[in-house]
């Protein structure tokens, strides 16, 4: 993720993640890059980011056009998704197929909040429905827009995924392997069926997975940087390697200077599983 180079110039973030071995970005085209930050949607802008990625080896693999497609105020919510289409325009400029989001919460003030509203059949038709137009507008422009689930929004599980590709089909659409984001509190204490019931639900839909972690506990539910949070890594590296072999992992949540250790507690769970001679996996942030 480019977040976690937040401040660095494109150049800068594309020669220290190449100091790691990290192949892709996962960019967001709102980053501030010291590359015509003034004119975030500019096509021009968005070649010369390509350019300097690629002159380090590094691949825009997806853009980040995370927002709440369901922020309740309702003038907001257009001004984000127009925004958003925006993005899509500009997926192949950055020389990828992807962009991907979260889908939002009906919540009045935080969108990572429990809210009982996200739960409603309005709430879903209404998220169904912003979806199929932002997937149309990906049909016409060649890109797919990937949708991440959090277990408190309105995609809160892997079956309500499932659901969601059944109904509006694959065309311009699929999903981020991201379990971290649907695991429950229950779910971490079985977490093998848990992240197995996510992959056999979303794997076929999901180009691209990440790489962070989950964690509960007095402030509720956040996905900090691997290794930090209650999640087993073992299980998730052994569900790549027989589900994704060859999806980038995407690095989140970290700052640049943890980069080092994420990689080596993802490389350790590799081996723990035994799978790590058996993987063709590329790394990104």
């Amino acid at each position: 993720m480019s977040y976690v180079y937040m401040g660095w110039s494109a150049e800068a973030m594309a020669e220290d993640a190449r100091s790691h071995g990290l192949e892709y970005v996962q960019l967001d085209p709102k980053q501030k890059l010291q590359v015509m930050d003034d004119e975030p949607f500019s096509l021009v802008r968005a070649e010369k980011i390509r350019t300097i990625f690629e002159d380090y080896g590094i691949s825009v693999v997806g853009l980040s056009g995370y927002t709440n497609l369901l922020n309740p105020n309702l003038q907001k919510r257009e001004n984000k998704v127009n925004q958003l289409e925006k993005m899509i325009d500009l997926c192949s400029a950055y020389g990828t197929r992807f962009i991907a989001t979260e889908t939002g919460s009906l919540h009045p003030t935080n969108a990572w909040r429990d809210y009982e509203g996200n739960r409603s059949e309005e709430a879903w038709e209404q998220l169904v429905s912003i979806v199929d137009r932002l997937r149309n507008r990906a049909v016409t422009k060649g890109a797919i827009l990937l949708l991440e689930g959090f277990a408190l929004n309105v995609l809160a599980t892997p079956e309500q995924a499932a659901r969601l590709m059944e109904r509006l089909g694959t065309d311009g659409l699929g999903m981020i392997m991201d379990p971290f984001n649907y695991l429950t509190q229950q779910d971490l204490k079985r977490q093998k069926e848990a992240m197995s019931n996510i992959f056999d639900k979303i794997a076929g839909f999901s180009p691209i997975t990440h790489a962070k972690d989950s964690l509960y506990d007095e402030d509720g539910f956040t996905t900090p940087r691997v290794g930090t949070g209650q999640s087993d890594w073992n299980v998730y590296a052994e569900l790549l390697a027989t589900h994704l072999p060859e999806a980038p992992l995407i690095l989140e949540h970290a700052e640049p200077e943890e980069v080092a250790d994420c990689l080596r507690l993802i490389h350790q769970a590799f081996e723990n599983v035994g799978v790590a001679g058996k993987v063709r996996k590329s790394y990104g942030a």
